[in-house]
């Protein structure tokens, strides 16, 4: 965690200042240490790099060794094992979305352990091909990010997040998964980025924080995809952008195909999702060889990369939704709609035809300013 970041950090409990003690550091970051509230009693770990403000009970195996490294300095500090009076809110268990996270902590903390390089050096997705596909999917020009304070809500391996720094913003990732310590170990060479593992629906930042913010295939797999658009929405700041971009829906036979078959996934063990993932994959360069692949993904999803198959249906909710819907959600949220991605992907005529025929499920991509 570099210094920067802590003046941007609030208690997503009370919203109070946060204190800090530091165990380790390196050269330019934070490493181990803890951050106090000082206006409630709650505090949270800071474990190799990147301060971990969720709940106790979303924590994983990172802060379990901080416990045990940093035992008998926590304790001097007035610090237990636990991080919270019980009369303290624990943000994880008043939305209703428990058992939702820590599924998603599961799962999506697998995928991102496993393919942490994935965007970054893969043969098929690297760095640079990376690009084209953050500026389609966030709708920002690389100069509305220069000078600029930046959220990347549901940040991933920080692909995303290093594409904003390299366009001049100073960028906070944030993550509810063991993904920030793949985004950190990505970016921790990039001075303008900084990771934090928080909660999308109890973000530490104060309210009308950022210039821009972006939410990447993430706010649908939330378990409540409006919650947490309104949540992000309130920290931008009069004038400020925030793109959206989620799952769309699909015809009648693809809507009920993803629903009977993600019912069988979400019950799997990961080695059994994996599993299947690689024999849809099988599946998906079968049909591209006799080329079919875009037909056949307009009834069930498929993709020419095992990982995109897995996150697709490791997630344990993944809502779909329509452009009706998400405009109306920024309205609400007080955003004048600026830009969209409805136009078809394909540059090929019949292609760009047969997929709108059959209602192909293109994703939903909304850009919005708040209004003064």
């Amino acid at each position: 965690m570099r210094s920067w970041l802590l003046g941007h950090l609030v208690c997503p409990v009370c919203g109070a200042a946060l204190q800090w003690t530091g165990f380790e550091r390196d050269a330019e970051h934070l490493m181990e240490g803890a951050l106090r509230c000082a206006g409630c009693s709650m505090w949270y770990p800071v474990t190799g790099g990147v301060p971990r403000l969720v709940p106790p009970d979303l924590r994983q195996e990172a802060t379990l060794e901080f416990r045990r490294r940093f035992e008998t300095k926590l304790r001097a500090m007035g610090l237990d094992g636990d991080s919270t009076a019980d009369s303290t809110p624990r943000p994880s268990s008043t939305d209703g979305l428990s058992g939702v996270k820590a599924h998603t902590l599961q799962n999506f903390g697998f995928e991102w352990t496993r393919y942490s390089r994935h965007g970054w050096d893969d043969p098929k997705y690297n760095i640079a091909s990376e690009e084209e596909v953050f500026r389609y999917k966030s709708l920002v020009e690389p100069s509305e990010f220069a000078g600029k304070l930046v959220l990347d809500a549901g940040c991933g391996n920080g692909r995303y997040t290093y594409w904003a720094t390299r366009y001049g913003g100073r960028v906070i990732g944030v993550d509810l998964t063991q993904a920030v310590d793949a985004a950190f170990q990505n970016t921790r060479d990039v001075e303008s980025a900084g990771i934090v593992q928080a909660d999308l629906f109890h973000l530490p930042f104060r309210a009308e924080a950022f210039d821009v913010a972006f939410s990447i295939g993430v706010l649908m797999h939330t378990g409540d995809a409006h919650g947490a658009f309104l949540s992000v929405a309130r920290h931008l700041r009069k004038g400020g952008s925030f793109t959206a971009h989620l799952y769309g829906v699909g015809n009648a036979v693809y809507e009920w195909m993803d629903r009977t078959i993600r019912e069988r996934t979400t019950r799997l063990s990961i080695p059994e999702l994996r599993t299947l993932t690689g024999r849809l994959y099988r599946i998906a360069r079968w049909t591209d060889r006799i080329g079919l692949r875009s037909v056949v993904t307009c009834f069930v999803r498929l993709d020419d990369h095992p990982h995109c198959i897995f996150d697709w249906y490791a997630a344990p909710v993944a809502s779909h939704h329509t452009y009706a819907e998400v405009e109306q959600w920024y309205a609400e949220a007080g955003f004048r709609v600026e830009r969209t991605n409805r136009s078809f992907a394909s540059s090929v005529p019949v292609k760009r035809f047969v997929m709108r025929l059959l209602r192909y499920p293109w994703p939903v991509t909304v850009r919005g300013v708040r209004l003064a």
